[in-house]
């Protein structure tokens, strides 16, 4: 009476002393995220970007990048005039490049100074993200560079939150490309950046 549900759990023994002997060499292998982890998007320069900016900067096959905010934002002083603002590179001449991204400086000068930089990092970007920055002058320059594709820029002046020294800061005249170190208390226009996927250029 009992032939054959004896057998089914002599064999499931043997096996689950077979799958122990063998566990140690066995691997599983579980997806970044899960199974419902998003799908990767590659962006073209002029796409809508993760943030609801426009794309002007790809790398990585268009995996990463930078996007701009869709329009201008408010007209601003850099602010801290006399003020040399701590962990921010003083950039002395147009070529020397700024060791850190806007990203990164932009926090820094927030806290230090409010101005632009403060405005930057609270903007809300059309798809809902906070986490907006003042380009440095490279990356400010990379807009330049692609600016009839991304269009919509209402003023010829604009910030970078690259610091010059104590009483100045880098801004760029879309009009002609030229960057210039102007005094801090300058009111210029500044453009908003978005970085996807977080990681720089």
């Amino acid at each position: 009476m009992f032939k054959y549900p004896l057998r089914a759990f002599v064999a499931l023994i043997i096996l689950l002393s077979i799958s122990s002997v063998y566990a140690h060499n066995k691997v599983v292998v579980i997806p970044l995220g899960g199974d419902d982890a998003p799908a990767s998007i590659e962006y073209a320069i002029g796409d809508s970007g993760p943030a609801g900016g426009i794309v002007f900067h790809v790398t990585n096959g268009g995996l990463n990048g930078l996007e701009a905010a869709p329009v201008d934002q408010a007209t601003a002083p850099w602010n801290c005039f006399g003020t040399d603002v701590a962990s921010v590179d003083n950039i002395a001449c147009a070529g020397t490049p700024d060791s850190n991204s806007g990203a990164v400086n932009t926090p820094l000068i927030a806290v230090a100074c409010g101005g632009a930089a403060a405005v930057a990092a609270v903007y809300i970007w059309p798809n809902g993200q906070t986490d907006g920055f003042l380009p440095n002058k490279e990356e400010l320059n990379l807009l330049y560079a692609q600016r009839n594709v991304v269009g919509s820029f209402a003023s010829s002046l604009y910030w970078s939150s690259s610091e010059g020294n104590g009483g100045s800061a880098w801004r760029q005249n879309f009009d002609g490309g030229v960057q210039l170190d102007v005094i801090k208390n300058s009111h210029s226009v500044f453009v908003l950046f978005g970085l996807f996927n977080y990681l720089t250029i």
